[in-house]
This record gives C-alpha cells, sequence and structure tokens, in this order.
C-alpha cells in the first residue's frame, strides 16, 4: 500500500513528537532524582541544626519537605501520562486530573493561610470543586461505557 505525501509528513511528525516526548521525559526523570537529592540533603540540614533541637526537624522545615516530596509525586505521575501518551495515543484524562489534584494538594498544604486573601481562597475553593466533579463526571462516564 502507498502512502499519500500527506500521511508520510504526518508520520514523521508523530516520529517527531515521540522523540520530543522521549527527551522530555528523561528531562523529567532526571529532575526528578536530582530533585530527591536535595530533598534527602535539607532533611539532614535541618535535622543536624540546633533548631528546635538535634535530630528534629521545625515546622518550616517540614513545609519545603512536603512540598518538595509532592512536586516530585506530580513529576512522577506526569512521567506516566506521558507514557501512556506515548503507547497509547490516546490524552490520559484521568492521570492528568490526579496530576492537577496532587498540584493543588501541594498548595493547599503549603499555603500560608495567615497572608492570604479571600479571594484567592475561594478561588482555589473553586478550583478544587471543578476537579472533583470532573473526576467523578470522568469516573461515572467510564463506567457506563464498562
Amino acid at each position: 500500500m502507498q502512502h499519500t505525501p500527506e500521511q508520510k509528513i504526518i508520520k514523521f511528525l508523530k516520529g517527531v513528537a515521540k522523540i520530543i516526548v522521549i527527551a522530555l521525559m528523561i528531562t523529567l526523570v532526571l529532575t526528578m532524582l536530582l530533585g530527591t537529592f536535595d530533598l534527602i540533603i535539607e532533611v539532614i540540614k535541618a535535622a543536624s541544626s540546633p533548631k528546635p533541637y538535634y535530630g528534629l526537624i521545625n515546622v518550616e522545615d517540614l513545609y519545603v519537605v512536603f512540598s518538595t516530596i509532592l512536586i516530585i509525586v506530580v513529576g512522577y505521575e506526569l512521567f506516566k501520562s506521558m507514557n501512556l501518551l506515548l503507547h497509547h495515543d490516546k490524552i490520559p484524562v484521568k492521570s492528568i486530573l490526579q496530576i492537577a489534584m496532587i498540584a493543588l494538594a501541594n498548595k493547599v498544604i503549603t499555603l500560608n493561610v495567615k497572608t492570604i486573601q479571600l479571594q484567592t481562597m475561594l478561588g482555589i475553593g473553586v478550583i478544587i470543586a471543578a476537579l472533583g466533579i470532573a473526576f467523578f463526571a470522568f469516573n461515572k462516564s467510564n463506567e457506563k461505557i464498562e
């Protein structure tokens, strides 16, 4: 079967796009690895600090640690989504919603409620509700298909 020029161009562009996705995945894994090393160093520094006592980590440092952990988890979920995209040519909607929820959870956990404005809090609340509704609707639509 002979391919038309348009089909050849599309096949070439898909190949280029796959190479780009693989390069992005390599970069993502590298940054996750470096971020993990940085996290380990930060935990050691925080635990070896005399504040509050040697071997303990103060609350401010815990915010940094938890935020970094959640960012690495977002990276891992993004990697899984890119892997699905690479192998199935489908947009991984559920995975993208999960990434958004983890990223939003990171924002909420590390939020300083003493300095945040009411409008920002309401906006975050609306985003949380919208993500919850979208996730629920997506799961319900998949139940009907199965």
